[in-house]
């Protein structure tokens, strides 16, 4: 499945990023939000290959490289730190894992012939396979030292790179809860390749 410059992206500030140009685009040219067409994605079986992989961005792809890109652990940890995608690598024991992941939108086109939400049209295709590698997060954890609860510490925060559309400087986050970031039955990684390749900027690029 070939990923190409797509003229549609020219006038956007994703106009670097290679994509498939079969995607169904959900939210107009910008930002990127897209799903295979499902014939596509069926033909292929149980593993999708990253170029027709679905796609959720909430504004632009940011812009980095694998050598100036780091990762940055502060909070209540005793050691904070800052890893670069090398170090991440080198230091850390990999683990790889297939994974679907499904966005909570998957067929809510369907939903709002019903009834009609605040959601885009997705079709069905909003679900993909990949096989991920990366470091497990609860390994990078303990280097930094994370607090016990009783410390303070109860949700592990991700934030984003870029800044969210409309100014503010807010950017996009998550969390999960310290006890499952740590529990050694979870295969919560921070994945750099997916289908044994660096990441793609829609997804991620570089962790």
């Amino acid at each position: 499945e070939p990923s190409i410059l797509d003229p549609r992206d020219e006038a956007t500030s994703d106009n670097w990023v290679e994509r498939n140009p079969s995607m169904v685009r959900l939210t107009g040219k910008h930002p990127f939000n897209s799903e295979p067409p499902l014939n596509r994605l069926m033909h292929h079986g149980f593993i999708t290959p990253v170029p027709i992989h679905y796609v959720r961005n909430h504004g632009v792809v940011p812009k980095g490289t694998w050598h100036d890109w780091t990762v940055e652990v502060t909070g209540l940890v005793r050691r904070p730190a800052k890893f670069t995608m090398d170090q991440l690598v080198t230091e850390f024991r990999s683990r790889e894992l297939p994974v679907t992941l499904v966005c909570a939108g998957n067929r809510r086109k369907e939903q709002n012939m019903v009834k009609q939400t605040i959601g885009f049209n997705w079709g069905a295709a909003a679900i993909s396979t990949s096989v991920w590698r990366g470091v497990r997060l609860r390994d990078v954890l303990k280097r930094c030292g994370i607090y016990s609860r009783k410390g303070g510490a109860l949700n592990v925060c991700f934030e984003g790179a870029e800044d969210l559309p409309g100014g503010g400087g807010s950017k996009y986050a998550t969390s999960v809860k310290k006890e499952i970031a740590m529990d050694e039955s979870r295969d919560i990684i921070l994945a750099y390749m997916q289908n044994g390749e660096r990441l793609a900027p829609d997804h991620g690029f570089p962790v």
